[in-house]
């Protein structure tokens, strides 16, 4: 009983340690089918995230509004810090995003076949003349 409750205390600090963007990544996969997983699309997410961010939020010019900037730095912060976060979510989740990657997209899977599909073996070469 004490072995379950560790495993599972263990299960919840991993879950709690990992960044937003790899259980986004994760979460996302597995309700649209597992096609649109990435490897260490967690990290991928929080940067287009950061990006889009900035992109919406920033005001210039004539349109200056310094709350508004500032609520975006805080944002973008906090994504910042999610980063080292998912970065190392996606690495203990890679045993899993791996394969999901390469089976559940086929453009992937057939990459992978070409580069792996076994040669003929290397002639025969004489040695000394014989």
């Amino acid at each position: 009983m004490a072995k379950a409750s560790r495993a599972a205390a263990l299960c919840s600090a991993v879950l709690f340690l990992c960044g937003c963007g790899t259980i986004a990544n994760l979460e996302t996969g597995a309700r649209q089918g597992w096609k649109n997983t990435a490897i260490y699309g967690g990290v991928r997410r929080d940067v287009q995230s950061a990006e889009k961010w900035i992109d919406h939020s920033w005001t210039w010019g004539d349109k200056l509004d310094i709350v508004q900037d500032i609520g975006t730095v805080v944002g973008v912060a906090l994504v910042g810090i999610d980063i080292p976060l998912s970065a190392i979510g996606d690495t203990l989740t890679l045993p899993a995003t791996i394969p999901i990657y390469y089976l559940n997209n086929p453009s992937n899977r057939d990459s992978v076949s070409r580069k792996t599909s076994p040669t003929s073996p290397p002639a025969a070469v004489a040695v000394n003349g014989q």
